[in-house]
Formats: C-alpha cells, sequence, structure tokens
C-alpha cells in the first residue's frame, strides 16, 4: 500500500473476530509532544488508522 517503515519497525498481524477487535494506535508524528488532543485530531487519517500510513508531521 506505499508505506515504507524502518528496519527496526515490528509489525504484528491479528485477525479480528466476533468476540475480538484490534485497534490501531497512530505512531505521534516527531515534534508533537507540546501540542494537545485537539491539536492532535486533524494530523490523524483514515489510512493512518488503518495502519497502511503515518501521521504526518504538522
Amino acid at each position: 500500500m506505499g508505506l515504507t517503515l524502518d528496519h527496526d519497525a515490528q509489525i504484528s498481524v491479528r485477525d479480528s473476530t466476533s468476540e475480538v477487535r484490534w485497534l490501531v494506535l497512530p505512531e505521534r508524528p516527531p515534534g508533537t509532544g507540546g501540542l494537545t488532543a485537539e491539536e492532535l485530531v486533524p494530523l490523524i487519517t483514515r489510512d493512518a488508522m488503518v495502519g497502511v500510513a503515518k501521521v504526518a508531521t504538522p
């Protein structure tokens, strides 16, 4: 899907079932440590939530 990861990235593949759902938490972009949740929300895309893109740095 076009996402390039660092060589040290670890990937886990899990399958959801009717009893279990997995949640993808996007990685916080560098330099956003001082941003509030409200300021971070506009940076998160659908692709970042499904794990096929990184959250863009503002």
